[in-house]
């Protein structure tokens, strides 16, 4: 198999998540000497079955995050907080939903995790996006997490 340097604009064609945990956990160097994309800082590991990649987040206060692959898209997604300990949902939802185009390249949506409704952060992408556009856009989706836990956090707790 072809190494892919992780430092060009490489369009994926469908890559695996399986595929793309193998370039992430052991990068190709590039003899162009361009800089390596910066993925998150953190802990990954692999669900090959659900072809979904899992992060803790270092350098995002070990936030957890997921990358799935689905046949057309890649969706990333990171818990916030669950709705239960939200004082006002209603409050918040509106708030949410009026200041959602001020959260760059991510959404916020309530998703059911093991049982609870959970506020989550969540962006997607084509299949075949650029490596750039997955890193980029999973910066952008913990991002969006923190800065909507802050808000929960000072306001909604």
């Amino acid at each position: 198999m072809e190494q892919i340097a992780l430092t060009t604009p490489t369009v994926t064609n469908g890559i695996t998540a399986t595929e793309l945990y193998k370039l992430v956990s052991q990068p190709a160097h590039n003899s162009a000497g361009d800089a390596p994309l910066e993925w998150p800082e953190g802990t990954i590991s692999l669900d090959e079955t659900n072809q979904t990649l899992i992060w803790e987040l270092n350098d995002y206060g070990n936030l957890p995050i997921t990358l799935s692959r689905s046949e057309n898209e890649w969706v990333a997604m990171a818990p916030i907080v669950a709705v239960e300990s939200v004082k006002n949902t209603a409050e918040l939802n509106e708030v949410l939903l009026r200041q959602g185009i001020a959260l760059p390249l991510a959404s916020v949506g309530i998703v059911e995790i093991d049982g609870h409704d959970f506020y989550v952060a969540y962006g997607q992408l084509f299949g075949d996006s650029k490596l750039e556009s997955i890193c980029a856009e999973l910066h952008a989706t913990a991002s969006a997490a923190m800065d909507v836990a802050e808000l929960i956090q000072t306001h909604f707790a």
